[in-house]
């Protein structure tokens, strides 16, 4: 008696080592890991210096321009003694206000690849959960077909075809390990923690219906924080600058008074600074052409993942009806355990398509909203 009482505490103390061993995943909201994201990002913190460099060659710029401009003087020299400076200033502003913006998009980009980080893992690990089914199936099946070949029910190259087909694919669901195992380092890595697979960080959620969105208005925010396009833009602003007062001392030559060669000159400079400008100008407008293509784009691909998450929920509602169908000649010995199993497989493979796609919806939303106010653009 004393004996089995002993085999029933020690039973006992292994499940409970057990159970405490198995203690549950390092939970963080989405912005408690960003935090950590951005601690640990050298490229994000080094961003502040650039900040204040850009600032201190702003105030340089400033100190060294002159604090009128005078329309006198040949253009050469009013060029170098007058425009240079004061284009020097506004470049040195720009510089600095391309820093801050730099640094405000790094943080968005971060904060978007650990969004990446966070599905590729759930992504993973629902990708190892289907192959383990995978697995049972085809094991089950190599059983079987080990089984045939014994009662000598097809030829020894039909079981060698078909056993190596088998182990082939059953060799090929090692990589989802893998695939799982390097998910979970990337993520690990962006928040500089231990590689361990302890670590679970909950996504927010923010999936709004898009005629229930100010589209203009996000449109307008993205734009704002665009880099390539507002340093288009700057550029623009900085060679129109530049021709504007290039232009102002042109129209106060009398040309009619100089000699040709000088009056080429002027021209010349003139007509380069003008040139400038156009291009400038073109290379802003065929920025935001771009910008205003990758906007639609967006916004279809969220229609067409909406479509698609609505298409598989249709299909799990079929699956588990025949399911149910399948439950009851299984009851009745109509289909075998494993048919019934399949049909429970496929609507396990389903839910998973569907969370897939749910998370690359909550992906796709993120990038939308990532530089508007929420409350500042959802319809009332």
């Amino acid at each position: 008696m004393r004996f089995k009482i002993l085999i029933l505490i020690l039973a006992y103390s292994l499940f409970l080592t057990t159970t405490v061993s198995a203690e549950p995943k390092f939970r963080y909201s989405f912005d408690e890991a960003l935090e950590m994201a951005l601690k640990n990002s050298t490229e994000y913190q080094s961003k502040t210096n650039t900040i204040y460099k850009a600032y201190d060659a702003f105030e340089a710029a400033q100190k060294a321009a002159p604090k009128e401009i005078k329309f006198t003087g040949s253009m050469r020299k009013f060029i170098s003694d007058q425009v240079d400076p004061i284009i020097k200033v506004e470049e040195a502003y720009y510089n600095y206000q391309q820093a801050i913006l730099d640094r405000n998009n790094t943080k968005t980009t971060i904060a978007l690849n650990l969004r990446s980080a966070v599905i590729a893992v759930e992504d993973a690990e629902m990708d190892l959960e289907e192959a383990n089914i995978n697995r049972e199936i085809w094991e089950e099946e190599l059983a079987l077909l080990n089984l045939k070949y014994d009662k000598n029910l097809i030829t020894k190259s039909e079981y060698e075809n078909k056993k190596a087909d088998l182990e082939n694919k059953l060799k090929d669901l090692n990589k989802y390990q893998d695939n799982l195992d390097e998910a979970y380092y990337k993520l690990n890595s962006l928040l500089g923690r231990e590689n361990e697979k302890d670590i679970t960080v909950i996504l927010d959620d923010t999936v709004v219906p898009l005629e229930k969105l100010d589209l203009d208005q996000i449109k307008k925010d993205m734009m704002k924080r665009d880099y390539a396009l507002v340093q288009k833009n700057n550029e623009r602003y900085i060679k129109k600058y530049y021709f504007d007062l290039v232009e102002e001392r042109y129209l106060k030559y009398d040309l009619d008074r100089f000699t040709d060669s000088m009056r080429d000159e002027i021209t010349e400079m003139y007509e380069e600074a003008k040139e400038n400008f156009e291009t400038a100008d073109k290379n802003y407008k065929k920025a935001l052409e771009t910008f205003e293509r990758e906007f639609e784009q967006m916004i279809k691909d969220i229609d067409k993942n909406i479509e698609e998450i609505n298409e598989i929920k249709q299909k799990i509602i079929e699956e588990q009806q025949k399911a149910e169908v399948n439950k009851l000649k299984y009851e009745a010995r109509m289909i075998s355990k494993s048919q019934y199993n399949t049909s429970l497989n496929r609507i396990i493979l389903l839910k998973n398509d569907l969370k897939s796609a749910e998370l690359q919806l909550n992906l796709k939303y993120a990038k939308l909203l990532a530089y508007s106010e929420l409350n500042k653009v959802v319809k009332e």
